[in-house]
């Protein structure tokens, strides 16, 4: 990426996610002074918005526009060719009322190269996943229930009345976590190096089964996939806790330098 090529965030929601991309690139990245924007709806509202025509089709700087005020103003002078790099960070939220696996997968497809329409990252189950942390053992198999009123199993579940009356992931992650992990603002270099770690290792053995460093790339939809067949399908719907930022960190730098920069 060269330091005159213009980059574009697009986070869903309009506090969390640019907090933490914030932070990320003071303490890891480096100031890339990427714009940012908020769709402000989740990743299934974007679907339906895009396929209105029937088929996949978006101008997705003019669409930002048109969604808030400060987006607006944000790329005011600015189109889809004014950006050479455009990344998308998205929650699964399979408990929407609009989920469906098989729109995710679409999306996953459409949005995978972001010198084109655009490459989309998915948090799973959402973006508090990323400090869903106590140490590398406990999160290698931490995994939380996904579907709730969209559970196909759920009129032949024993448990249906007491999975409803769980708490918000918010809640449950921030009850299992590291109370250090709370604040945001306090995450200096060595905090954001652990996490990468634990993520990326988490991904590697979601993906091929080793629970390490990646020693190459891993794609979103082979992520989606594995989270699929090994996870979601489950009688029991659920999701290995699995966060999208270290997985965009190991696509910028590549294997070689990510694992380099953990250990400086």
């Amino acid at each position: 990426m060269k330091n005159n090529e213009k980059t574009l965030f697009i986070f869903e929601g309009a506090k969390t996610e640019g907090k933490f991309v914030e932070k990320l690139e003071n303490n890891f990245l480096g100031n890339n002074h990427a714009i940012k924007c908020v769709f402000d709806a989740e990743i299934y509202q974007l679907y339906r918005t895009i396929k209105e025509e029937g088929i996949f089709t978006i101008d997705i700087v003019s669409l930002l526009k048109e969604r808030t005020a400060q987006n607006a103003i944000a790329l005011e002078g600015y189109n889809r060719d004014s950006f050479a790099y455009i990344y998308m960070f998205f929650d699964y939220d399979a408990h929407s009322t609009l989920a469906d696996d098989r729109k995710i997968k679409e999306m996953l497809s459409f949005f995978n190269d972001e010198t084109n329409e655009g490459k989309l990252y998915i948090s799973y189950p959402m973006v508090e996943a990323i400090r869903h942390y106590k140490d590398m053992d406990s999160f290698k198999s931490l995994t939380v229930k996904c579907k709730r009123n969209n559970c196909p199993y759920a009129d032949d579940c024993a448990d249906k009345e007491a999975c409803l009356q769980e708490p918000h992931y918010k809640k449950i992650a921030s009850d299992e976590s590291r109370p250090q992990l709370s604040n945001i603002n306090s995450y200096k270099k060595e905090v954001w190096q652990e996490l990468i770690t634990a993520h990326l290792c988490k991904a590697n053995y979601l993906v091929n089964d080793d629970f390490k460093l990646p020693s190459s790339l891993m794609s979103q939809e082979d992520i989606f996939s594995k989270q699929l067949t090994k996870h979601i399908s489950n009688r029991c719907p659920e999701v290995a806790v699995l966060s999208a930022f270290p997985l965009y960190v190991l696509d910028y730098f590549g294997c070689d330098k990510t694992k380099a920069k953990l250990k400086e």
